[in-house]
């Protein structure tokens, strides 16, 4: 027994086998009638039978193919994806499981299956998808208010008198979950009989400007669709596409045909009249648009002579309506495969397609109108288009951008969306120091988010940029002009704006090249280059102000007294000058930003030049560095403003200006005179107002306690004259020079109440110097 079964079995194997092969054999044929009958709803059906018995790749491509008619974009990529797996895979079949994908929403299995192909002539048939989904779109869409519902909304048209028409199939009461042939999308339509698609019939309705709703009534005889209506501007006449009911005897398809009616005063349609090359029981003309300016009628057609499935046409038309012959609009345009939904305005023809590359089923494009022909056709990416399918376009009297799609935001099968822009308009002006406009090219980068993305800046050569901004989001700004400091904004944001704009002024600087920002001066021992103790205190600061801030370099100027020959007193100027940088590397400041010179005995401080006599101490003036700090000392270098300086005026020069530490110079009693002590000290606020012309001087002389109110007045204003005098020989102005004496009203210290120490009435018998509005020291931060 056990013997017969085993021998038995291979028998029964193979007869299972043939059965379950002659069962796929009959599912695969009765899928394949189906969809030559373009009943794609019966093919997807036995393809996925016949598919259960057998994983075959003819049954997986022919599901594929089945719901890729069918619109369902979710099966359509899970049946292409069973199909790309099989060996006989083609590259069509690739491109359809990647459009598929991209329908589905898949956005990653579509760059995955970009990247596998590395480039191929394969990708590039759909790498444009990387781009466009890599860019933000300065727009959205949103649903218009009161036109959409769970059923299927699209073709949207508005008159001159704002009533709005457009195509649905809303108030059925049929099984809204059926997934069937998508009428409104379809190339072909079907009599009552044969509409197995579960859906209502497609109408048109219209909606005046109050947003009441009212079906129109078709007078064609025997129309079970009326869709697509285009209605004229200038005249009360509405185009439009319908399917009739055309009896005859044996198989037959019924095709769409374009008619057009008069609108009469009550709204509704009066008369009608069909194109003459309407063909019904042949070929289909649908979605009709008038340019009523060239007088040219265009449409969508499959009529045979076509570059393949439906092309666009015109036809020129007469004064009463005659047509002329149809032209095809020629391979620019159209494609093998499907153009619809024609319109044009301002010179540019927008039409959908499934044809051109895309992001999805029908695609948004728009073309160049030219005197013959067309060019440049263009996706118009995000957010027109989506992975589904996106059509009827129209643009308002107030220039609303209306679309229909059924992309995942939509209520039911289609909805009509307007497009909102959702981007900011973004202005600013560009100022010089005295408030005018600042003209020339200005170099601009606006960067949008942190994935820092280029944002477009238009300039008009006069100060004034403008860009559309995205909402939302935070901007980084960097402006330059050669000779400027460049301006860096990174406050810009767009997050919680409520207004349409955000506009901005910015102020521009020039650079103040080789400004003096700070002075000082140290003395050396007769015939002597060595550094003194009581120059160390000076050179410290300035290596550190060196350190700190690298737009800092320094100048140093070497001199000697008249003695010796002029050749041994430049060689000793220079050796000063050699200490000086000497001293400064030991911090580590790079000799390359310390510019040298040495003078010698050319320019003394004093009248003690050769063969002068002065006694020992005057010479000691002229033995001296002079240290000049000086800010932004490349001309021509491209300056970024310093942090420490972001809150100065920098409009005004001696806000960069660092004073140097200002003396008091001391009397004894009952004198007006100066010491040498004195005249080094006076030196360095000389040699201060020689380099910062913008510092005005306040002096003020003072006495002590002693002696009489009228005695002391007049000693404080020698000593306030003193001074004054002294930096006057030094070669400053005396308009920039403001003296004033105060005798023994405004002591330091009080000798009324109890007596004074010889020191404290050495401190009352002073001549102060102060600038009147002395700068913010920009070297100390606040506490």
């Amino acid at each position: 027994m056990k013997k017969i079964f085993i021998y038995f079995l291979p028998v029964i194997l193979f007869s299972a086998m043939v059965c379950q092969v002659q069962a796929q054999s009959g599912l695969l044929r009765y899928a394949q009638r189906k969809a030559a009958e373009s009943n794609y709803f019966e093919a997807a059906n036995g393809y996925a039978k016949a598919y259960s018995k057998q994983a075959t790749y003819t049954a997986a491509k022919g599901a594929a193919e089945s719901f890729t008619f069918l619109r369902d974009y979710q099966k359509s990529h899970d049946w292409w994806e069973k199909a790309v797996k099989f060996p006989d895979a083609t590259n069509n079949d690739w491109l359809a499981y990647i459009e598929a994908a991209n329908q589905a929403d898949q956005r990653e299995a579509v760059f995955l299956a970009l990247d596998s192909m590395n480039g191929s002539a394969l990708a590039l048939n759909l790498d444009s998808l990387k781009s466009w989904y890599g860019s933000k779109p300065n727009s959205a869409v949103v649903g218009v208010d009161g036109l959409n519902t769970n059923s299927a909304e699209f073709g949207f048209t508005k008159d001159s008198n704002g009533t709005v028409y457009f195509s649905s199939d809303r108030g059925g009461e049929l099984d809204r979950n059926k997934k069937g042939l998508r009428i409104d999308k379809s190339y072909k339509y079907y009599n009552k009989k044969s509409d197995w698609t579960g859906r209502d019939f497609l109408s048109i309705y219209k909606m005046d400007d109050s947003g009441e709703m009212e079906k129109l009534s078709i007078p064609v005889p025997d129309v079970f669709h009326s869709t697509e209506p285009y209605v004229l501007q200038e005249s009360p006449v509405l185009f439009y596409t319908v399917s009739r009911e055309i009896r005859k005897s044996g198989s037959y398809e019924v095709h769409s045909e374009i008619y057009y009616s008069s609108i009469n005063e009550g709204g509704q349609l009066s008369d009608f009249k069909g194109l003459s090359i309407n063909a019904p029981l042949e070929y289909s003309l649908k979605t009709p648009f008038v340019d009523e300016e060239e007088k040219r009628l265009y449409f969508s057609s499959d009529m045979p002579g076509g570059f393949g499935g439906f092309d666009l046409y015109y036809m020129d038309y007469s004064d009463d309506f005659v047509f002329e012959a149809p032209v095809n609009l020629g391979s620019e345009i159209n494609t093998a495969r499907n153009e619809s939904n024609p319109y044009l305005k301002e010179e540019k023809l927008f039409f959908a397609s499934d044809g051109h590359v895309g992001l999805g089923g029908l695609d948004l494009f728009e073309a160049k109108v030219l005197d013959k022909g067309f060019s440049g056709v263009k996706n118009l990416g995000l957010p027109y288009n989506s992975p589904q399918d996106d059509f009827g376009f129209f643009i308002t009297s107030d220039n609303k951008t209306i679309l229909s799609s059924d992309r995942p935001e939509s209520k039911g099968w289609d909805d009509i969306f307007e497009l909102e822009t959702r981007y900011k308009d973004f202005q600013a002006l560009i100022l010089g120091c005295d408030g005018e406009q600042l003209t020339g090219d200005l170099e601009v980068s606006l960067m949008e988010g942190t994935d820092r993305i280029n944002v477009e800046v238009k300039q008009d050569g006069r100060g004034k940029l403008e860009a559309s901004i995205a909402p939302e989001e935070d901007f980084e700004m960097v402006i330059k002009k050669d000779g400027y400091f460049s301006i860096h904004d990174k406050s810009l944001s767009t997050k919680g704006l409520k207004e349409a704009s955000l506009e901005k002024t910015y102020q521009m600087v020039r650079v103040p090249y080789n400004t003096t920002a700070y002075v000082d001066l140290v003395f050396y021992n007769l015939d002597e280059s060595t550094i003194r103790d009581d120059a160390k205190p000076s050179l410290d600061k300035v290596a550190e102000l060196l350190k700190s801030y690298s737009f800092l370099n320094i100048a140093v100027r070497s001199h000697t007294d008249a003695r010796a020959s002029e050749a041994y007193n430049e060689a000793l100027s220079e050796r000063r000058a050699d200490a000086v940088r000497d001293y400064l590397g030991q911090f580590g400041i790079a000799r390359s930003r310390i510019e040298a010179e040495w003078f010698g005995e050319k320019e003394p401080a004093n009248d003690c030049s050769d063969g002068v006599p002065c006694p020992e101490d005057q010479h000691q003036i002229n033995r001296r560095t002079e240290l000049l700090l000086l800010a932004f000392p490349e001309e021509g270098k491209a300056y970024q403003l310093p942090p420490e300086m972001q809150d100065l005026d920098l409009c005004d020069v001696s806000n960069i200006q660092l004073p140097a530490d200002l003396p008091t110079i001391y009397f004894g009693f009952d004198q007006a005179s100066l010491s040498v002590n004195d005249m080094m000290a006076l030196e360095r606020v000389a040699l201060m107002l020689r380099e910062m012309l913008y510092h005005r001087l306040e002096i003020t002389g003072h006495t002590d306690s002693r002696g009489s109110d009228a005695y002391n007045e007049k000693l404080s204003e020698k000593r306030a004259l003193v001074v004054k005098k002294y930096l006057e020989d030094k070669g400053i102005s005396p308009s920039r020079l403001n003296y004033e004496y105060f005798g023994k009203k405004k002591p330091i210290n009080d000798c009324g109440e109890q007596p004074c120490t010889p020191n404290m009435h050495k401190e009352n018998r002073r001549t102060e110097l102060s600038l009147p509005k002395l700068k913010k020291d920009w070297t100390k931060k606040e506490e």
